[in-house]
């Protein structure tokens, strides 16, 4: 199902088959392939070797590139990481190889410093893109590509030192959300920053049908009840001293909200108590917006982070009719003993190439509020409800098939007895029946005696008259 390609570097074009699917050429030990969505989505790919491998100890870290591709195509590539060699008790020699995919080539640069100035998501990340294509080779430069994470303000963004993943993860995905996904065309590499990614499929993940097992966990730890928002670094005058470079005061929002400097949800404080924490805006400097964009955080905040593991069985491997499970598209859960009904999205894909029809997904990492968790945990309540009714009424009738079972298996307990009976009777008839032809036949023959008597005695009559006429 999976091919496995070693290139020896990103000149090589043709490459060399590290695992053939098919029933000849080299194969791997192991190979798990980990595709993701989460944080940057830099997804990963593990395999092991042995002596037996052409390419056993003939990987280079950095250097080489790895593809993993199936039926429709090329679904993951990446450069060789980490090398590890080992050898068991038993005397067996493997060799351990790490891939990640070449988002990784955005920790290969360092930023400069950026003064902040109103740019937009899509002029910023453009930035960002620039000063690393300045500083690697060609093969790891990545391009701007579609941008649809957008913001509705003015924003003021910049940067100041540090590695080009890190201040995308920092300043873009924790702050916005969205997926970072990366297209190779015409062997150059874009970057797009999408607000929505995947689409919803028709194939739902559902016991008895391709659902093994499920897990659901609700994570809490990101909940407050109230919220201190805290803006742009603020100017200093010379004469407040130099040591301001690592504590600065920040913009707050005492002047417009009543001389308090935090909002707060009156009723979740009043379910939970008061659970303050910190909101950052570093890019905005006006008061009254900071007390706007905080309000509306705290109204719109997720206090619940929904994830769900599972491991399914990938039907479209086996039958066709079914499509492959792709990461980022989003699938109907259906297991009413863990929750309702829901429709997620697939972030996590792991999959063992030598196991192919059983893969782990992660789906979810959703963020509900408090009342859309109260409300669904209503509608669990309920159905669950119906489905404990539901398994009741079938237990209550599988009891009445038993009982009626056992009646009929009393009752056909006794016909082999029967059966036996009409068996002996059977014969007995067959017997009497064999007898009474006998008999008719002796008494054919005493008739047949019979007559050649009357015969006899005839012609005795016959004779005895003619002598006494003499």
């Amino acid at each position: 199902m999976y091919r496995v390609t070693l290139f020896e570097d990103s000149q090589d074009k043709k490459g060399i088959v590290l695992h053939e699917p098919a029933n000849y050429g080299n194969k791997v030990n192991a190979g798990n392939l980990e595709l993701s969505l989460e944080g940057l989505g830099i997804s990963t790919f593990e395999f092991s070797i042995n002596v037996n491998n052409p390419l056993y100890r003939k990987a280079e870290p950095i250097v080489n590139l790895v593809t993993v591709s199936d039926r429709n195509g090329q679904i993951f590539k990446g450069r060789v990481a980490k090398i590890s060699n080992t050898m068991s008790g038993e005397g067996h020699f493997i060799e351990k190889i790490l891939c990640e995919d070449q988002k990784a080539y955005l920790y290969d640069s360092t930023q400069k410093y950026i003064k902040s100035t109103i740019m937009s998501v899509s002029q910023f990340l453009g930035k960002l893109l620039n000063e690393h294509n300045d500083q690697v080779e060609n093969h790891k430069k990545i391009y701007l590509g579609t941008v649809t994470v957008t913001e509705s303000d003015k924003v003021y963004r910049g940067s100041g030192y540090g590695k080009t993943a890190d201040i995308i993860k920092n300043q873009l995905l924790d702050r916005l959300g969205g997926y970072l996904v990366l297209r190779e065309k015409d062997e150059t590499l874009y970057l797009d920053y999408l607000a929505e990614y995947g689409s919803v499929s028709t194939t739902p993940l559902q016991i008895a049908r391709n659902l093994k097992s499920a897990s659901r966990e609700i994570d809490i730890s990101e909940l407050a009840t109230r919220i201190v928002p805290l803006g742009k670094d603020l100017e200093l005058s010379e004469s407040t001293g130099t040591e301001t470079d690592q504590f600065r005061p920040k913009t707050t929002i005492e002047t417009v909200n009543n001389g308090k400097n935090y909002l707060e949800d009156q009723a979740l404080v009043k379910k939970f108590g008061v659970i303050q924490t910190t909101i950052e805006f570093p890019n905005i400097a006006d008061k009254n917006t900071l007390k706007r964009k905080g309000q509306e955080f705290l109204n719109n905040q997720r206090l619940l982070l929904i994830t769900w593991t599972a491991e399914v069985i990938e039907l479209g491997l086996l039958d066709k009719r079914y499509e492959i499970i792709q990461l980022g598209n989003s699938y109907s859960v259906a297991n009413p003993f863990l929750y309702e009904k829901e429709t997620l999205q697939v972030i996590e894909k792991k999959i063992d190439i030598l196991n192919p029809q059983k893969i782990r997904l992660t789906i979810g990492s959703g963020k509900k509020t408090l009342s859309q968790y109260q409300l669904e945990y209503k509608g669990m309540q309920e159905t669950l409800e119906v489905v404990k009714n539901n398994v009741g009424i079938s237990t209550r009738t599988i009891d009445g098939l038993k009982q009626h079972t056992q009646e009929l298996q009393e009752k056909t307990a006794v016909l082999p007895e029967f059966e036996q009976t009409i068996n002996e009777q059977k014969q007995g008839l067959e017997e009497q029946g064999n007898k009474l032809v006998e008999q008719a036949e002796m008494i054919q023959t005493q008739d047949i005696k019979l007559t050649e008597q009357q015969i006899k005695i005839e012609e005795l009559f016959t004779l005895i008259k003619e002598l006494q006429k003499k």
